[in-house]
């Protein structure tokens, strides 16, 4: 027996006077409102209510369990229009989980964009490489790298597809031998990330079609954000996302090497629980994700077509 279902049908009875008025306003069959009633009843050992063809009337029990019965049905309103009203308003604790890299350089404008709109928006975020369950952690949104396995309760929109270059600081380029071709790179110290069955091998397409390259590691690490100081610091050459080695390479601080290979792309996907049910700060957050991720690829689709046509005029 549903038993608050049970007491709302009791309640709209004795409100209405009427079974067959119940009925009718709770869009159910007469027979089914007079055994939610019955089933109360029952499950009590009392009756609630004396009937005769013509009234309704509330016996001492059922006078005293219907005052409860209003009391607890007020209070279940309550909770879940204080729930309701929190899930529809742009305000209290967003959970977040990112990559590290992402959450460093990326992710602070992006935050301080969205609390420009929405100041009573919290947010809580957990920087990782890792695979994270957001389910499990209770987190409300992840920006991950879209070839980790996801599970089936889980939703993701593609954000962004980062390009991948190789980069090296000035200081150590003038230190080593000069980088013509994918083949030099093994006569280079490298810096590659940790992966579950990895080889010391890079690929890459260029001029003369895809190309496998064995490398000598100088650092191994899991962290791209180590990766990216590490070829800041002199210790090698790393592969890093285009859109995150950007202002150092326009500062000077690193360098785009091997310009004529491509690398493979790294898509970043939004993931959240469900498209059901999900509170408005939640929803709206994830739209101006997707949004910065359009605006972020129409960014960089410009500057291509820039550099093409600065390439074409010298």
């Amino acid at each position: 027996m549903d038993r608050l279902q049970s007491m709302r049908v009791f309640a709209r009875v004795v409100e209405l006077g009427s079974f067959a008025r119940a009925a009718q306003q709770l869009e159910m069959s007469n027979a089914v409102v007079t055994r939610y009633v019955a089933d109360l009843e029952s499950h009590l050992g009392t009756r609630l209510l004396n009937r005769t063809t013509r009234s309704l009337s509330l016996t001492d029990a059922g006078e005293t369990y219907l005052q409860r019965c209003n009391q607890i049905l007020e209070d279940v309103e309550e909770a879940e229009a204080v729930v309701t009203a929190r899930s529809q308003s742009l305000s209290g604790t967003l959970r977040l989980v990112t990559p590290v890299m992402f959450g460093l350089h990326l992710l602070p404008s992006i935050l301080a964009r969205f609390q420009q709109l929405y100041p009573d928006v919290v947010f809580d975020v957990l920087l990782s490489d890792r695979n994270v369950d957001i389910v499990e952690e209770g987190r409300d949104v992840a920006v991950m790298l879209s070839d980790l396995g996801l599970g089936s309760h889980l939703v993701a929109r593609p954000l962004i597809s980062a390009e991948i270059i190789l980069c090296a600081s000035p200081g150590y380029l003038r230190e080593h031998s000069p980088l013509r071709h994918a083949h030099d790179l093994t006569h280079h110290r490298c810096i590659a990330m940790r992966l579950p069955n990895a080889e010391h091998e890079w690929t890459l397409s260029g001029p003369e079609g895809e190309v496998t390259v064995p490398i000598r590691p100088g650092l191994l690490c899991s962290n791209a954000e180590l990766a990216h100081q590490a070829a800041l610091a002199d210790m090698g050459i790393a592969m890093l996302s285009s859109y995150l080695a950007r202002p150092n390479i326009e500062a000077g601080h690193l360098t785009h090497i091997l310009p004529q290979y491509q690398l493979p792309r790294r898509d970043v996907s939004v993931v959240y629980p469900s498209r059901k049910f999900l509170p408005t700060k939640v929803r709206a957050f994830i739209d101006f994700l997707l949004e910065e991720g359009k605006q972020r690829a129409a960014e960089a689709e410009a500057r291509k077509r820039a550099s093409a046509l600065a390439g074409e005029g010298r």
